[in-house]
């Protein structure tokens, strides 16, 4: 691959460009086109984040970058100037209200925890069985599912109702009562 560069910086002419790449040795000359060959494209160079991809003059680049980064800062000063006190994390329980070094909150939570397992199997361990609660009238003693234990003591209650009334209309007079001298 022949390469020719011309030298625009020095303000020399183009044969003057191509005296100066002749006067490089040949194996510099083999070194440089080697190089050359195995630069990486523009697309290489921005999917690497090396060059900034971008439809706005090079000229003008800076300047665009500058005003992305000025947004930048306004969007995250509106946004810190919008972010909720250390007391409202703590309503929310986003935050734990805790005077412990944040090395050992989660220590601490883990004890909290461990004393609510503890009291409440021990709350378990003390609760009545259930034949004891149906001795003491909490539980009713029926092998009745449990969604239809209200339906079952409804009808209960109705037929009561019922022998009550019927033995309320045979139930005799004061007169009766008198009669048979029980009053």
């Amino acid at each position: 691959m022949t390469t020719t560069m011309t030298s625009t910086n020095t303000g020399t002419s183009t044969s003057a460009g191509t005296a100066e790449i002749a006067a490089i040795p040949s194996e510099r000359m083999e070194i440089l086109e080697h190089k050359l060959e195995r630069r990486p494209t523009r697309e290489e160079l921005q999917s690497h984040n090396v060059l900034k991809t971008s439809n706005v003059a090079p000229a003008l680049q800076a300047k665009a970058e500058e005003l992305k980064h000025r947004q930048l800062e306004d969007t995250l000063e509106h946004k810190l100037e919008k972010r909720p006190t250390k007391d409202e994390l703590v309503q929310h329980n986003i935050l734990k209200q805790t005077n412990v070094a944040p090395a050992l909150q989660a220590k601490e939570e883990e004890l909290r925890r461990s004393k609510l397992e503890d009291t409440l199997e021990h709350k378990l361990e003390k609760r009545p069985t259930k034949d004891e609660l149906v001795e003491h009238n909490i539980l009713k003693n029926t092998n009745v599912a449990p969604a239809l234990q209200a339906k079952e003591e409804e009808l209960k209650r109705s037929r009561l109702e019922d022998e009550l009334e019927k033995k309320l209309e045979h139930r005799p007079t004061r007169d009766q009562l008198e009669e048979k001298h029980i009053i």
